[in-house]
């Protein structure tokens, strides 16, 4: 496994003790356990270590078909998943996570500005990976902390949708134009 350094690792990537102007109040949380799967070993890797390095418990895939060998209600609080992957696409996998653990939150965490509403309507959070690490873990935050306990029924969530992520997007051009 390849390690990554501090310098070679993008500034939104960096846990928050290391990046500038960060309160690291999103951070200060339980330890939550998170599964991730990215065809990026690579990134996979940058991914285990900075979660890590915050407190999370993360299980890593680079395949969508090993992840679902080891699939079940208590394997994570959270899910995040790329939506370009070979073989099996993210919204794919969301769709066979929710027939196995309906409860089990799904972020789609994608490079891709083209998201299909059937992809979206099986995950509860679409994050860019270009957003900061602060998105991620608010988002991360939110759908864990909305988790009941395990013995009761699961309540419906707030979806983050593609359009509210375009809009976000949108927002931050403009502003930056501006300045």
């Amino acid at each position: 496994m390849q390690r990554l350094s501090r310098q070679a690792m993008p500034q939104h990537l960096m846990p928050a003790s290391s990046a500038a102007g960060s309160t690291g109040s999103v951070h200060d949380m339980t330890r939550r356990r998170l599964l991730w799967v990215d065809d990026s070993r690579v990134l996979l890797s940058l991914y285990k270590a900075v979660f890590e390095s915050m407190g999370f418990e993360v299980r890593c895939f680079s395949s969508p078909m090993t992840a679902l060998d080891h699939i079940s209600p208590d394997a994570a609080d959270v899910a995040i998943v790329d939506f370009d992957m070979p073989g099996m696409d993210g919204g794919t996998l969301a769709s066979r996570i929710k027939d196995r653990c309906p409860g089990l939150p799904i972020i789609l965490y994608t490079g891709s500005d083209h998201v299909p509403r059937s992809a979206q309507r099986y995950v509860d959070g679409v994050c860019a990976k270009s957003e900061t690490q602060t998105r991620l873990l608010a988002m991360i935050d939110q759908l864990s902390h909305s988790l009941p306990s395990r013995n009761s029924p699961r309540l419906p969530r707030r979806r983050h949708s593609l359009r509210a992520l375009r809009r976000s997007r949108l927002s931050a051009c403009k502003a930056s134009s501006i300045a």
